[in-house]
């Protein structure tokens, strides 16, 4: 497979940027992929100027001769996103993950989610975008499902390529696949961007590196099958760090404070969650969604039988816990034996406090404690007109 790497400068004004793209574009020679950077329709000052958008879009796909994958804004929905753009195609291949917070990227994008490699020629390819390099389970997960080349697109800065450089050749080496990083040039809000895209090979060697304009170079996929014949590596994960997550209070209020220094955000809830359901997991998704790890606190079979009575739980706090730790978006839980987790939330001193909506704030226990040092009360609706209690209910009148 032969791929040409496209690395120009980024603008100010998108249209200056985006004739650094189309006159490469009219140069680049015979290939069967085309790399350009993240965001690289627009640059990134003005990354979500829709009419613009609209137009470049239309032009790249009707003078798309080889297939081009770039960054550019998805409007719809306020993304940073790849795409795949054929003559008769443009596709979405890739959302960025985690947003960058050097300058704030959240006050223009929201964040987005893992999709699958898709394929070009037949080669299973996955995508990630700029930061979300610095989350191997990002790559790994992409490499798991069939991805033989990792791309990342990129607008990383210069002070910090050391880094770039580094991740790439690690998620290359770990994975077992070629890991291409296409950087672009210029400015980001007054952060000099880098460029020096770069390829590495399933060991780790450098396969091309760019100073500028095209680079052209080819893969040979017999390379990964020798990487993988000496160095076989499980990308599953190990079911002893499920349980890594269920931690007596002691030892989570250790850890919590680590990562609270490290600048992180908790965000805690608490249930029974005996019957996991839809409902459950929607509502956790939401709840992580709005810090940086996710303490659950989960009533103990003694202290639900006292709650909704001796037939309660279904499921022991054991099973309970192991299905929660489970779930990628739950990152501690934590058994309690009281009726309300006052004292976990006094203990762990969450960022972020959150429980259903159909509880008024003045009732949600701990939220006057959680807003007294500055944290926030959080209401999330459940998506699904769905329980535990009219589980168990249905079960019983299809057996009556």
């Amino acid at each position: 497979m032969k791929v040409g790497i496209l690395e120009y400068p980024f603008y100010p004004e998108p249209e200056k940027t985006f004739s650094a793209l189309l006159k490469l574009l009219k140069e680049a020679p015979e290939a069967d992929l085309l790399v350009a950077p993240e965001l690289g329709i627009s640059g990134y000052e003005k990354a979500l100027d829709a009419n613009f958008l609209k137009k470049a879009y239309v032009i790249l796909s009707e003078q798309a001769k080889t297939p081009l994958l770039i960054g550019g804004a998805n409007l719809k929905e306020r993304k940073s996103a790849a795409w795949l753009i054929t003559p008769k195609s443009i596709t979405k291949v890739a959302e960025k993950i985690n947003l960058f917070p050097g300058f704030d990227e959240r006050k223009g994008f929201k964040p987005g989610r893992l999709l699958p490699p898709f394929e070009v020629n037949g080669i299973p390819l996955g995508v990630f975008i700029c930061y979300d390099l610095r989350f191997p389970e990002i790559a790994k997960k992409l490499a798991t499902e069939g991805a033989q080349v990792l791309f990342c697109l990129a607008a990383w800065p210069g002070e910090r390529l050391s880094h770039f450089h580094s991740l790439l050749r690690t998620r290359a080496i770990e994975n077992q696949v070629f890991c291409i990083g296409v950087n672009a040039r210029g400015q980001v809000e007054g952060i000099e961007l880098g460029g020096q895209s770069i390829g590495f090979h399933p060991w780790g060697e450098v396969l091309a590196e760019s100073s500028g304009g095209i680079t052209v170079f080819e893969l040979d996929f017999s390379a990964l099958e020798q990487a993988r014949r000496l160095f076989v590596t499980s990308r599953q994960v190990s079911p002893s760090l499920l349980s890594e997550k269920i931690l007596p209070l002691e030892e989570l209020c250790r850890r919590a404070g680590w990562r609270k220094a490290l600048g992180q955000k908790m965000v805690f809830t608490n249930g029974c969650f005996d019957l996991l359901h839809a409902g459950h997991v929607s509502y956790l998704a939401r709840a992580r969604e709005a810090g940086d790890f996710l303490v659950v606190g989960l009533n103990s079979d003694t202290s639900i039988r006292r709650i909704k009575g001796p037939k309660r739980p279904v499921n022991p706090q054991e099973y309970r816990a192991q299905v929660l730790g489970a779930l990628s978006v739950v990152d501690y839980v934590v058994l309690f034996d009281e009726d309300t987790p006052e004292r976990l939330i006094k203990a762990l001193r969450p960022d972020v406090l959150v429980k259903g909506a159909d509880w008024p704030e003045e009732k949600i226990v701990g939220a006057s404690f959680v807003k007294s040092y500055g944290g926030k009360v959080l209401r999330i609706p459940f998506e699904h007109e769905i329980s535990t209690t009219k589980i168990i209910e249905k079960i019983r009148q299809n057996e009556a």
